[in-house]
């Protein structure tokens, strides 16, 4: 949160990245850092294992894996011109907050079955299970804020509005940003917005049903 902030406050990088030319061609250290460390991930681990695991292997995830690669490989300028590496404050770091107690959900979710019996069997500590619902109840709410709300929102107005910009001008006026390139970050933020807010309404309708419903459902 504190590189989201401080990207967007009236300091010195708030003076370099002022406008969309800013914001999408100019490199901002840590967020080129950031965009680096998500493609490692994805190059490395996330894809690899989501072919190998099968309790990993969901096709949804996996072409999520596949176009972060893509779209992080922009950022960073794998393959040519970084393109906004400003805006991977917040989409390879500040989205990133609601990872953190997933990752101790998903450890002990069923699909993972050693630790899922671990958890629900007799020798797994007293402080485990009121840990992980707090933890998943730490997740659900983060993830609707941060990619249900946030996401969206920071895509269709400030990441959309700002490659198009960019997308405008002449060749000389985007310093070597291609358009392929700018389209293709283009197509998968909005396909990722889609896919957010896809799993927000998931997770919404769990809540409720654990809230609202859950009880009635039981009598």
């Amino acid at each position: 949160m504190a590189w989201y902030f401080y990207a967007h406050s009236d300091n010195y990088d708030a003076e370099i990245f002022d406008t969309p030319v800013d914001r999408i061609l100019k490199l901002h250290p840590t967020g080129l850092q950031l965009s680096e460390i998500a493609v490692g991930m994805q190059l490395f681990w996330d894809t690899p294992l989501g072919f190998i695991i099968p309790a990993l292997n969901d096709p949804l995830k996996l072409a999520h894996h596949i176009g972060m690669f893509l779209t992080a490989s922009q950022s960073a300028g794998s393959f040519g011109r970084s393109i906004g590496s400003y805006h991977a404050l917040f989409y390879m770091g500040v989205i990133e907050i609601s990872t953190l107690p997933l990752v101790f959900v998903d450890l002990f979710h069923p699909k993972h079955k050693p630790w899922f019996q671990y958890f629900k069997g007799n020798d797994s500590p007293s402080f485990l299970q009121p840990f992980n619902e707090v933890c998943r109840i730490a997740f659900a709410l983060s993830f609707l804020v941060v990619r249900g709300i946030l996401f969206p929102y920071e895509v269709f107005t400030r990441w959309v509005p700002d490659i198009l910009h960019v997308a405008s001008l002449s060749p000389e006026e985007r310093d070597g940003a291609a358009l392929p390139s700018l389209y293709l970050v283009l197509s998968t933020s909005v396909l990722f917005s889609l896919l957010q807010l896809h799993w927000a309404v998931l997770i919404a309708k769990q809540l409720l049903k654990k809230f609202v419903g859950g009880e009635k459902k039981k009598v």
